[in-house]
């Protein structure tokens, strides 16, 4: 009766060391499925610090005021949408425009979705003023060296731009 069940219980183990052998990774490398675009540096900024960047860049295009007000939603879909407010109570006008962020050429480029931004300016210039401060960041992180974008991730609200020195 010993024997049975010790054999039993070594047959057991056997089983459960086969499954582990071909379920565990045993030179512990992460796979980049997950979502990771391999970058050693990321760039996180939140929809509060987008919109931020966003009210600053626009108070340098006429039409748009000092200070737009301006609110950012960043969707899990990967687009990214910017409400802009011009003007006060009464007078004011609103206005948006949905970008699209891309790599293009191992650099981040935003591509115009869909716009409503009537007589304040055009597209491309919105979309070039949007981009401006996101290249400037991403070109700091990098400290003056040659840089290339692996991943770009719009999850909780965060633009999340991974770069690879």
């Amino acid at each position: 009766m010993k024997s049975l069940l010790l054999l039993v219980l070594g047959g057991l183990c056997g089983a459960i060391a086969a499954v582990l052998a071909f379920t565990v990774d045993t030179d512990f490398s992460a796979g980049e499925a997950d979502g990771a675009g391999g970058g050693n540096l990321s760039l996180i900024l939140t929809e509060e610090a987008l919109a931020t960047l966003v009210a600053n860049q626009l108070s340098t295009l006429p039409g748009f005021g000092v200070r737009p007000a301006v609110e950012v939603t960043v969707g899990s879909n990967g687009l990214v949408k910017c409400d802009i407010a011009v003007g006060g109570l009464g007078v004011g006008f609103r206005s948006s425009i949905t970008v699209n962020p891309n790599i293009v050429d191992g650099s981040l480029r935003l591509e115009v979705v869909d716009s409503s931004l009537g007589e304040l300016a055009l597209p491309e210039q919105v979309r070039n003023a949007i981009e401006a401060p996101l290249a400037s960041r991403i070109e700091s992180l990098a400290g003056g060296l040659e840089y290339r974008v692996t991943s770009i991730r719009t999850t909780e609200h965060r633009l999340t731009i991974e770069v690879e020195i």
